[in-house]
């Protein structure tokens, strides 16, 4: 028996409710990357892999915000954070918390119509959430191109 080759965009777009466009929402979340190939679970599937996306920045703010002597990374990169970028941190974090622990209860107890809320919610926050992701991604980078004061005038005698 030969098996049916599945198209992602085609399946999308015969959902009866209402998603963003498919490219966009491709383009952000690579949804067509993805191992869906499940009809009946297919707008779960979705949501799943939109999830991913919110767990990985949760993780990185989540290594800045709560650094610890296994996270040298996160460690060294908070400090060229001031005070209002760790509250805005936070405030990002709590708000990316929120959609990942969505995604949880909607797991818990899977409905169609909540993992289409679910999708059209992030998406409608996610252009601010990005914004604000750009500016902590470059700060995370920039910090390894300024000297590490403490360490310099340190005296290890």
């Amino acid at each position: 028996m030969k098996e049916e080759k599945f198209d992602i965009k085609l399946e999308y777009n015969k959902l009866k409710i209402k998603l963003p466009n498919f490219e966009d929402l491709d383009n952000e979340f690579e949804i067509s990357n993805t191992n869906l190939k499940d009809k009946n679970f297919f707008i779960r599937n979705l949501r799943r892999r939109v999830n991913e996306k919110v767990i990985f920045y949760c993780r990185i703010i989540e290594g800045l915000l709560y650094p610890n002597q296994g996270n040298l990374v996160g460690m060294f990169e908070i400090k060229s954070f001031t005070e209002e970028e760790k509250n805005s941190l936070s405030q990002i974090y709590k708000k990316l918390m929120q959609y990942e622990r969505e995604s949880l209860i909607i797991d818990v107890n899977p409905n169609e119509k909540n993992d289409a809320s679910y999708i059209n919610n992030l998406w409608r926050d996610w252009h601010s959430f990005k914004k604000e992701l750009i500016k902590i991604t470059e700060k995370m980078k920039n910090s390894w191109k300024l000297e590490d004061k403490k360490v310099k005038d340190n005296y290890f005698g």
